[in-house]
């Protein structure tokens, strides 16, 4: 067996060789002799003559902020992580695969060894190292949540006296205000970029190929600082360099930076990270409502700043028990004050089942304190977490609404996608059989609108996959929609019914060679692998 990329276009060759290449031209320009070198011409001389038309003063003023930048990311860089992942062969496979691979950004949470990261960059790998800013490295033990609604995990690595971030106050975050992003996109690690707080308060689920389900995520803070595969876990940071959100999801066309990310306020990161640090797990209480944020008409109608409307409230449940109602707003849970749907889904993290919350309510205009004492979350409710459970989630923003859904993703690990199934097969693994053989895919010839919607160039020829059946011979392998299949026991494979064709001979029981490639902005993976029919 074997296993190559090929590359296609500069930014692919930064993304799979990083500082090979450019360590290499680096070396190379330093190491030009003086004696020949032309650039060398000494400090650049100090100019007293001002630009014309330009006034002095605006550019002092640039210069005290192009400074500040500078100083903020130099006092930053040692709190931020760049990780790699790893995972072993697959353990079904009869040969060397080489494992899988992955890179992402963490912060430095606690300065006794503690790092911040996305649960989507660590989840599921073997290995996990964190290198710091320094150019240490350390192996990592991750510690989870286990909730898909939490794309937060924590590493612990064995290291003292490190530098923690700040996290600042997400709450305090406005539109249009600076947000700086340090991680490492490509595993180009301490890349840094400068943009704003796009918008607030943004919610949608989005797919996660390595958690074999979606993930969903509530109350993002949106921003248009450059994020990239591999920023992913890595902060975004107001200009007092305080942590305001983890970065955690992009939006679009292409996979590459399209001026829209997201990330998770720091508010909820704490809260998180505090409770896997004291808990080492997370148990969240069962409400049993479903909160909804009340639009500005109605906070001025009913003469307050926050709370949270109940939009959907279950007869049977902890809160329509106590006395809770449909419509009722809620100001207040314990000591915590309530201003949108997330300060109620937070709470739950706070308090587990069994513990008794007051909360404080409006009733039409009457204020009113009932007790609730919380549930276990019924495991056929999990989805009800999510908010607009039961509902399309809404598409970010609206002028992108003809986009495909599957636009926005999660992007720590930039071959993930392409990672084949390396679980060993279950008990459930159908027995050997006899007569004609299954690959169980679903084949289409690559039209313009296949190209474009899988990004396969002009040039390649094959038999595109559009779906896959779970549990199938092509699922054990890693072949997913998009998946270009080129070659079938040693023959090529130009069109859908090549392999069709080729398939009517396969019995239960043989082994076939099959080449596929998958195509994504930043180049192709193209893996050959031997096919057990079983």
């Amino acid at each position: 067996m074997s296993i190559w990329r090929s590359l296609s276009g500069h930014a692919a060759v930064a993304t799979l060789v990083s500082g090979l290449a450019l360590g290499a031209a680096a070396s190379y320009l330093i190491t030009r002799s003086p004696r020949t070198d032309p650039l060398r011409l000494g400090p650049a001389p100090a100019y007293a003559t001002p630009i014309v038309g330009v006034e002095a003063r605006g550019l002092d003023a640039l210069r005290q902020l192009d400074q500040t930048f500078a100083d903020l990311v130099t006092h930053l860089e040692p709190s931020v992580v760049h990780i790699r992942t790893e995972s072993k062969a697959s353990p079904e496979a009869m040969f060397d695969f080489g494992g899988v691979s992955g890179v992402g950004s963490g912060v430095v949470y606690r300065s006794d060894g503690w790092i911040v990261t996305n649960d989507h960059v660590v989840n599921g790998f073997d290995k996990v190292t964190v290198v710091l800013s320094d150019g240490r490295e350390f192996p990592g033990k991750v510690v989870r949540t286990g909730d898909r609604t939490l794309d937060i995990a924590l590493v612990k690595i064995e290291a003292k006296d490190l530098k923690a971030a700040r996290f600042g106050d997400s709450r305090s975050v406005r539109p249009g205000q600076f947000a700086i992003a340090i991680g490492s996109p490509f595993g180009l690690e301490n890349s840094v970029t400068i943009g704003h707080i796009s918008a607030l308060a943004r919610t949608s689920q989005v797919g996660d190929p390595r958690l074999g389900d979606y993930r969903v995520y509530s109350d993002l803070i949106q921003t248009d600082a450059p994020l990239n595969q591999g920023n992913s876990g890595g902060p975004l940071l107001n200009i007092n360099g305080e942590v305001v959100g983890i970065n955690s999801a992009i939006y679009s066309r292409t996979g590459a930076n399209a001026g829209v990310g997201f990330a998770i306020p720091s508010n909820i990161v704490r809260l998180v990270a505090d409770t896997l640090i004291q808990k080492g797990k997370i148990v969240r209480g069962y409400l049993g409502l479903i909160p909804e944020n009340l639009k500005p008409y109605q906070l001025k109608e009913k003469g307050i700043e926050g709370g949270a409307v109940v939009a959907e409230l279950p007869p049977d449940g902890p809160a329509a028990k106590a006395g809770l109602r449909k419509d009722d707003v809620i100001l207040r849970i314990e000591s915590q004050p309530v201003t949108n749907q997330q300060d109620v889904r937070n709470a739950m993290l706070r308090y587990g089942p069994g513990s008794k919350v007051r909360i404080e309510v409006l009733r039409g205009d009457k204020p009113l304190t009932v007790t609730v004492t919380l549930g276990s979350v019924p495991q056929e409710q999990v989805a009800s977490l999510a908010p607009n459970a039961g509902r399309p989630a809404p598409r970010l923003p609206r002028v992108l609404d003809r986009l495909p859904e599957d636009l926005l993703r999660p992007f720590g690990n930039p071959f993930a996608e392409d990672a084949p199934n390396t679980q060993e097969p279950g008990p459930d693994v159908p027995p050997l059989r006899s007569g004609q053989a299954e690959l169980g895919v679903t084949l289409v010839d690559p039209s313009a609108d296949v190209r474009a919607r899988y990004g396969i160039p002009e040039n390649v020829r094959g038999a595109v996959v559009t779906d896959v059946k779970p549990g199938s011979v092509a699922a054990r392998i890693g072949i997913k929609p998009g998946s270009v299949i080129q070659s079938f026991d040693g023959k090529p494979i130009r069109t859908a019914e090549d392999l069709a064709q080729a398939m009517k001979t396969v019995k239960w029981g043989e082994t076939k060679q099959i080449r596929f490639s998958r195509y994504a902005p930043n180049g192709v993976t193209t893996v050959e692998l031997p096919a057990v029919f079983r």
